[in-house]
C-alpha cells in the first residue's frame, strides 16, 4: 500500500506526462492527473477477479496514453525551478483530494495481481 501511495505521488509529480494536444509543460501536467483521475475511476469498478481482468486491459490503455504525452512532453523545454514550484502549488490542493480518493482504491493492487501489474507496466511509461 505504501509503495502504491508513494508511486501515485511520484506520477503526480513527474513532469513527463500529459494529453494528446498539450500546448505547454502546464498543460501536460494537468493531462497527467487527469489520467490518473481516470485510472483510480477504474479501479473503483472492481469488486472480483473478472471486473479485476477488465480493469486491467483499462489500466494498459491508461498507460499507453501516459507514453503518448510523455514523448510530447520531452520535446518541449523544461520550466525554471520557480515555474515547477510554482505549478506544484496550484496543484497541491487537487492532489491531496486525489490521494485521498486513489488510497481508498489502492487495496484492490494488492487483491488482485492482474490489476497490480497492469497498473505497474501503466507507471513504467511515465519518464
Amino acid at each position: 500500500m505504501r509503495h502504491a501511495g508513494i508511486t501515485i505521488l511520484l506520477a503526480l509529480l513527474c513532469t513527463a506526462c500529459g494529453d494528446g494536444g498539450i500546448d505547454s509543460f502546464e498543460d501536460g501536467v494537468e493531462a497527467q492527473a487527469e489520467v490518473m483521475r481516470e485510472m483510480v475511476s477504474v479501479l473503483e469498478g472492481v469488486d472480483d477477479q473478472a471486473s479485476a481482468d477488465k480493469a486491467a486491459g483499462e489500466i494498459e490503455a491508461l498507460g499507453t496514453r501516459l507514453m503518448d504525452i510523455s514523448v510530447q512532453l520531452s520535446e518541449m523545454p523544461r520550466p525554471s525551478a520557480e515555474e515547477m514550484q510554482a505549478m506544484a502549488q496550484k496543484q497541491s490542493q487537487a492532489q491531496r483530494k486525489f490521494q485521498q480518493e486513489a488510497a481508498a482504491q489502492m487495496m484492490k493492487l494488492a487483491e488482485y495481481e492482474s490489476l497490480a501489474d497492469a497498473w505497474t507496466r501503466a507507471m513504467s511509461n511515465m519518464r
